[in-house]
C-alpha cells in the first residue's frame, strides 16, 4: 500500500547524464542479473537474492546480505513504457508501506538523461539529505553497470551518538578531540590539525599496529555548525589506497538529546576502496562515539 504522500512536501528529484542509450538503460532495471549488480547495492553487501516480474502489476524483491543482516526492498509496478518510463513503489516489507517512484529516460546525443522523482512521506522527508545521497550513489551504480567504468563510488553511513549535536560538531572539527578518535579501530592518531574556515585545511596522521604511518588531509568546503560539514579528503600517504580526492559532507540532527549523523564521502575510486574505507570509518565512528558520550557526562 503506498503510504500518505503530503502534496506540500516537494518530492525529491534527482537528474544524471549516462553514456549509455535510453534502452540500455531502462532494461538496467528490469533484468534480474543487472539489478543484483547495482540496485541498492552497499560497498560491503553481497546480492543474495532478486525477483523481478516486469510487468504492471507485477513486482520486485532485491534482498542483499550486510554483515549479519538482511536488507530487503519489494516494489510494484505501475507503470511500464520501454524505454522512457517506469514508475513502482518502494518499501521495506512485502505488505508494509511504500512511496512511489518515478523513472523519465529521454535520449541526450548519444546517452541519455535521467530523472528519478521520489515522493516522499512526512517522515521520510526528514531525512531527505540521507535519501538523495543514497539515490545519487545509486545512479553512480547504474553509470558503472551500464559500461561507464570510471564512474566513482560513494560511502554511505548512518551513525547515532548519545550526546548533542554542538559535541559531536566539536569532536570533528576541534584537534584536542580529532586526537582521540580520528584512525580506524586498532590504529593511533599521531597529530590533527586545521584551521576551521572556509578554504581552511586539515591534516591528521595515525600509525597502525604493524607501525605504519598514514596522513590524510583537506580543505573545507562548508561550515554550518553544528548542523553541516562538507571538507575534501585526500591521502598523502596511503601505499593501501588508489589516488583519489574525495569529498566528505556530513548532516547532523539532534532529538532527545542525541544526535543522529549521515556521513558521506563520494569520489572513491573503486569498490574495494569503498569497502575498504568504510571498515576504517565504522571502527572510528565507534571511538568517537565512546568520546562523544564521554564529553556528554562532563564539562566537555
Amino acid at each position: 500500500m503506498l503510504k500518505r504522500i503530503d502534496d506540500a512536501i516537494p518530492p525529491l528529484t534527482i537528474t544524471r547524464r549516462f553514456s549509455a542509450p535510453p534502452a540500455l538503460l531502462f532494461d538496467a532495471w528490469l533484468d534480474p542479473k543487472a539489478v543484483g549488480g547495482w540496485l541498492f547495492r552497499t560497498p560491503n553487501g553481497q546480492s543474495a537474492h532478486v525477483e523481478i516480474d516486469s510487468r504492471i502489476g507485477g513486482g520486485f524483491a532485491i534482498h542483499e546480505q550486510r554483515g549479519e543482516n538482511l536488507a530487503t526492498h519489494f516494489g510494484e509496478y505501475i507503470e511500464i513504457e520501454r524505454p522512457s518510463r517506469l514508475v513502482f513503489t518502494l518499501g521495506l516489507q512485502r505488505e508494509g508501506p511504500s512511496t512511489r517512484i518515478e523513472i523519465d529516460i529521454r535520449p541526450d546525443g548519444a546517452g541519455s538523461l535521467l530523472t528519478l522523482t521520489h515522493y516522499l512521506t512526512p517522515e521520510a522527508a526528514t531525512k531527505s539529505f540521507a535519501f538523495r545521497a543514497g539515490w545519487t550513489g545509486i545512479l553512480e551504480g547504474l553509470a558503472r553497470q551500464t559500461g561507464e567504468a570510471d564512474a566513482p563510488h560513494r560511502l554511505i553511513l548512518l551513525r547515532t551518538f548519545e550526546a548533542p549535536r554542538a559535541l559531536v560538531f566539536k569532536c570533528w572539527t576541534e584537534p584536542q578531540h580529532m586526537m582521540r578518535w580520528l584512525c580506524p579501530a586498532t590504529f593511533t592518531v599521531l597529530f590533527a590539525e586545521n584551521d576551521l574556515r572556509i578554504g581552511g585545511k586539515w591534516r591528521a596522521g595515525m600509525r597502525s599496529p604493524e607501525d605504519e604511518e598514514f596522513i590524510h588531509h583537506g580543505e573545507y568546503l562548508e561550515i554550518d555548525a553544528p548542523a553541516r560539514l562538507v571538507m575534501t579528503h585526500e591521502w598523502e600517504r596511503n601505499h593501501l589506497e588508489p589516488k583519489a580526492l574525495t569529498t566528505i559532507e556530513l548532516e547532523l540532527t539532534e532529538q532527545g538529546g542525541k544526535t543522529e549523523m549521515i556521513f558521506v564521502q563520494r569520489g572513491l575510486a573503486t569498490a574495494e576502496s569503498a569497502a575498504s574505507h568504510g571498515h576504517g570509518w565504522t571502527g572510528a565512528f565507534d571511538q568517537l562515539g565512546a568520546l562523544a558520550r564521554e564529553l556528554a557526562t562532563s564539562d566537555h
